[in-house]
Parts: structure tokens; C-alpha cells; sequence
């Protein structure tokens, strides 16, 4: 369904969203900024035929200067223009720069935003998905320097327009035949460098794909979080050969892309230079009989060549430009057209009245976009207030999934999902959010002071009497009361004064910012995966002993930590196999929970 849903919306794109459109957008964004760039291109653009009118005008007049036919004074005007025109090209690109320098940061806040909000409302299933997730990855890097340099390559295209039309107006002034040369050879060129455009850009995409990989790779070869493993293990020659692999068929794309611009590029200068011959010959003759004068001649003749450089490079080159912008605007908009979760950035809303009763699966079943295998399958169960659960089974049982589908990251599924009898889907996403928490595997480690990263659990009004108890509950306060700045004392190592805590007091702090929530349900999903089965065990006893009166599931495939649930329902095949306490399905000595158990006894004697 997503693959279709993006494809169908694809095809759309181009009426959506167009280089007008485009513009419209810049103008908003960095008016002044557009504006003085937009005056500066044009009156660049003007500046080769105002040179060769002003060379025509110095040598002319120098000529009769010296034939004694007019004052001396006469040269002082197009030497004064000629002069100024230099100064306009070598002090002017300073000015220019500055306002790139300028365009750009204040592009950087506004899309950077834009797009992180957009990402942070897109829903779940994109982040989920590697197409969109190549999709996203390259609209939004670097996007402030991808539309200035978009915008930059438009009034190129506009100066090189303006300048080729009044250079041709020049030239067919003198030669008719000169002019239609030179409009016959560039518009196969300029159509030839807008279809080598749009085939790049496809390249492009296959290059951004690659990159995102090596950069994986990279980032395992340097990174600290590696750096015990790389040093124990001994395995960076593994990676780095997986990083080459992948860095060199980047490599070979982008060369290939290179060499189609290079070959086109030099192409079109070589027959460029043939007709800037031609057109010199032809004046010859007008030069002979005195029809043009000498200053025309080799103003023209400079005009020409001027022609055949922006022609030939320049003018290839923001075709080319032009056409990958045509199919970025495409992407963008693609991304602009992803499906948002209403409430997505609204702040949890929790309702004080809110008692929690139940939560029943009806014949749920659920498989993920671009899958072709259910996950969960007629999937039922029923959870009541009273009791606290836990769920087991193989790795892809569809234990994380149900995680998610209570969430409501995803509501492609068929059956119903009720809670207290109502169905989830007719909560709003910020009441959903306001009466669940999760801690999930990959809980995160931030950077910030103790209070903080307890706080994260709760965005609303800050309580540190709550912080303290949440810590004092997990057994943190004593240590953190010992740092040098207490509770306000930065953690991991981004800070000079920074202190880093163990594995087991991060997931303590965890298990505080889930307290400090107060959420209704509470749900852990193998926060504890990369410990040891005992250190486990006790987390989850930590987690129970501190959360009496709050209902809890726990996700595990690791036996010992379910024993401390009051009912285990056994997930196999995408539906509920066995359920009971574990006594219960222990003692089924042919039934699956008894088999995974006696395979984990060891872990726990």
C-alpha cells in the first residue's frame, strides 16, 4: 500500500509543485537576499554586450584619435565604461558572496525547520520503509545550499539567456547567417544537457543510496560506541572492506556521472569553436570593404568567443542544473505529500479521569508495507487492570509489533484494538500518548543534566520533587546527590564537566523517566536485552517493585524476566500458542513455553 500510495502521488508532483512555485518560495523565504542576487545576475548578464560595445567604442575612437580626426578627449568615455564594467566583475562577486553566506543561513532556519517537523510528523511506516528513507535522506541534507544554488542556477540561466540573446542580437546585426548558426548548434545542446540532467539525477539517487551505507560502515570503524568491540573483536578489516566496496561503486557512479558532463561539455565547446571560426571569416570580408570597423571587428570577434565559453560550459552547466532541480522539486514535493499522523507534535494529553480497565486484540491481523508475510495473524487476547502481563516468543514472534500497534504507529491492521471496551483508533494521537509509555531495547542516552533526561518523560510542568522520588525509587538518588552539580549535573561526554554513567545506571534512568511519565500503561519492551539474564531479571524486579499500581507488559524472550508477570501469553505463528502463569506453563511439558524455558534454565541457576 505505501509503494502505491507513493507512486500515485508521484505522478503528480510536477503540477504540484514547479520551478514558479519554486521561486515563489525563495522570495518568501530571503526576500532581500533574492532580490539583490536577482540584480546583480542581471545586470552581469548585460555586461558582455555593454564590454563589446565599449571595446568597439575605445578603438574606434582611439584610431581616429591617431589619425588626428577627433579630440583626445573622445576616448575618455568608453575607456571610463570599459573601466567600470572591470571593477563591477572583481569587487562585485565579494558582495555577492556575502549575500550567499547570508541567503543560506536564513534558509537553514527556515527549511531546516520545515523539514524536521515534517519528519517529525510524517507517520511511522516511512521512517520504516528504505525507499522513503532514501527519499527523506536526500531532500533534507543539505537543503538550505540545494535550493540557494538552485535559485543561483536559475538566474544563471537567465544572465546566460539575456547575455546570448543580446550577443546574438550583436552578431546578426553584422551577419545573419552568423546568428542562425549559432541558435541551430545550441538548442540539440541545451536539449541534449537538459535529458543528461534528469539521467544523472537518477544516478544521484543510486550514489545517495550507496553513501548512506559506507557512512554506516564508517561510522562503525570510528565511532566510540565501537571502539571496545572494534578493539576486542579485531574486526575493522571486515567492515573496512564492506566500506570500500560500497565507497567504491559510489565512486565509479559519480565518475561516470563526471565523465557524461566532461564529454558533453567539451563536445559542444569544440563545435562552438568551429562556428566562432566560421563567424570570423565571414566578417572578413565586411571588415575588407570597410562595411565594419576595426573596433566592431574585434569586439565581435571577442563577442563570439565570450559566446562560445558560456555556450559551451556555462550554459551546458545550468541546463544541467536546471534539470536536476526539475526532478529534486519532485522529490521534495514527494516528501512534502508523505501522510502526517494528526497530533504528531502535540504534546501528550493525559486525562486525569482516565482509569484503565482493559485492552483486547480482536482478530488483529497486521503485516508491514512492502511485506508479503502476516505478522500478526487473527491475533486475540485480552488484558485486564488487575494483573500485570508478559509477552514471549522467538525473535519476529510479533512481540515489538504489538508494542507498536497499541502506540498506534501503524493502523493498517484488520480487526479491532479496544481500549476499555473503545476502540483505539477513535483516541487522538495526544490522548493515546498521554496514557502510554514505552521503553524500548534502543533507549537513548542524552546528553543532558539528570533532571532532564527525566523530565523528557514528561514535557509538562517540571516537578523536581518527582525527579527525586523517580531516582530515589531506582535507586539512583544516592549517586547522583554525589555529583559534583547534583541533579543538574551533565550527563554522557559532550560536556567538559560531563559525567558518564554504567550500562546498568542508564537503564536505571530509564526505568525513572518511565516513573516520572505516570502514564496509565506501561509498557517495557526489552530495555534490558544487552544485559545478562540475571541483571535483567533484576531490572524487571526493580521495574515491578517500584511500579505497584500501575498496570505493566512486559515484552521478553528471555524466560526469567516473565516470571515476575502475574499471566505469559506465548506468541507463536503471529497468534497467542499458550498463555498462564508460569507454574502453569511450565508444567506443560510438551508445550512451548516449557521447551524455551528448560533451554534458559541454565541462565538463571
Amino acid at each position: 500500500m505505501l509503494e502505491i500510495r507513493y507512486s500515485e502521488k508521484k505522478k503528480m508532483i510536477i503540477k504540484k509543485y514547479n520551478r514558479v512555485l519554486f521561486i515563489t518560495n525563495i522570495f518568501k523565504y530571503i526576500p532581500w537576499q533574492a532580490t539583490a542576487a536577482m540584480g546583480y545576475i542581471l545586470v552581469f548578464s548585460l555586461l558582455p554586450a555593454f564590454q563589446t560595445l565599449a571595446t568597439a567604442a575605445f578603438v574606434d575612437s582611439a584610431d581616429l584619435v591617431f589619425k588626428g580626426e577627433q579630440a583626445y578627449e573622445s576616448v575618455f568615455l568608453p575607456l571610463f565604461c570599459i573601466a567600470a564594467s572591470l571593477v563591477y566583475q572583481n569587487m562585485m562577486p565579494m558582495v555577492n558572496n556575502l549575500i550567499s553566506v547570508s541567503a543560506q543561513n536564513q534558509l537553514r532556519i527556515v527549511l531546516k525547520t520545515q523539514v524536521v517537523c515534517k519528519q517529525t510528523r510524517l507517520k511511522y511506516q516511512y521512517l520504516e520503509n528504505e525507499d522513503t528513507c532514501d527519499l527523506i535522506g536526500r531532500v533534507c541534507q543539505e537543503i538550505d545550499r540545494k535550493f540557494w544554488e538552485a535559485y543561483v542556477n536559475l538566474l544563471n540561466g537567465v544572465r546566460l539567456g539575456i547575455n546570448i540573446v543580446s550577443m546574438i542580437v550583436i552578431v546578426m546585426a553584422h551577419t545573419w547567417l552568423g546568428g542562425v548558426l549559432i541558435i541551430a548548434v545550441s538548442i540539440p545542446l541545451l536539449y541534449l544537457a537538459e535529458l543528461m540532467g534528469g539521467s544523472n539525477y537518477q544516478m544521484e539517487k543510486d550514489v545517495e543510496s550507496l553513501k548512506r551505507r559506507y557512512h554506516y560502515f564508517g561510522q562503525i570503524l570510528t565511532e566510540r560506541e565501537y571502539a571496545y568491540e572494534r578493539k576486542l573483536f579485531g574486526y575493522s578489516s571486515l567492515i573496512k572492506d564492506k566500506y570500500k566496496k560500497l565507497f567504491n561503486q559510489s565512486y565509479q557512479v559519480e565518475t561516470k556521472i563526471l565523465r557524461k558532463s566532461y564529454t558533453h561539455m567539451k563536445s559542444g565547446s569544440i563545435i562552438t569553436i568551429l562556428i566562432g571560426m566560421v563567424i570570423m571569416a565571414i566578417l572578413l570580408p565586411s571588415l575588407e570593404r570597410g562595411n565594419m570597423s576595426a573596433g566592431i571587428y574585434i569586439g565581435l570577434v571577442g563577442a563570439v568567443f565570450g559566446l562560445v565559453q558560456s555556450m559551451s560550459w556555462q550554459m551546458s552547466s545550468v541546463v544541467l542544473g536546471l534539470a536536476r532541480l526539475k526532478e529534486y522539486l519532485k522529490d521534495y514535493q514527494a516528501f512534502m505529500d508523505m501522510e502526517e499522523e494528526d497530533e504528531a507534535c502535540t504534546e501528550p494529553w493525559i486525562d486525569e479521569n482516565f482509569l484503565f480497565q482493559s485492552m483486547e486484540f480482536r482478530n488483529v491481523t497486521f503485516r508491514y508495507p512492502g511485506m508479503g508475510d502476516d505478522v500478526l495473524n487473527n491475533c486475540s487476547f485480552q488484558l485486564n487492570s488487575e494483573k500485570t502481563y508478559a509477552f514471549v516468543g522467538a525473535n519476529g514472534a510479533g512481540k515489538t509489533t504489538i508494542t507498536k500497534l497499541i502506540m498506534g504507529l501503524y493502523d493498517t491492521y484488520e480487526g479491532e484494538i479496544l481500549i476499555n471496551g473503545r476502540d483505539i483508533r477513535t483516541y487522538g494521537y495526544a490522548e493515546r500518548k498521554g496514557m502510554i509509555a514505552v521503553a524500548f531495547q534502543d533507549f537513548a542516552r542524552y546528553a543532558l543534566p539528570v533532571d532532564q533526561n527525566i523530565h523528557l518523560g514528561n514535557m509538562g510542568e517540571y516537578d523536581e520533587g518527582q525527579v527525586q522520588k523517580a531516582l530515589d525509587k531506582v535507586g539512583l538518588w544516592d549517586a547522583v546527590e554525589n555529583m559534583k552539580e547534583g541533579i543538574h549535573t551533565n550527563l554522557g561526554k559532550l560536556e567538559e564537566e560531563s559525567t558518564d554513567l554504567s550500562g546498568g545506571q542508564w537503564q536505571r534512568l530509564e526505568v525513572a523517566r518511565l516513573l516520572y511519565a505516570r502514564r496509565a500503561i506501561n509498557i517495557l519492551d526489552e530495555p534490558t536485552a544487552s544485559l545478562d539474564p540475571m541483571a535483567e531479571t533484576r531490572i524487571y524486579e526493580l521495574f515491578r517493585s517500584v511500579s505497584l499500581g500501575r498496570f505493566v507488559i512486559y515484552i521478553t524472550h528471555r524466560l526469567g524476566a516473565a516470571r515476575i508477570a502475574d499471566e505469559i501469553l506465548v506468541l507463536k505463528d503471529g497468534r497467542i500458542a499458550e498463555k498462564g502463569s508460569h507454574d502453569q506453563l511450565a508444567a506443560l511439558e510438551n508445550g512451548i513455553y516449557h521447551a524455551m524455558y528448560e533451554s534458559q534454565r541454565k541462565w538463571y541457576e
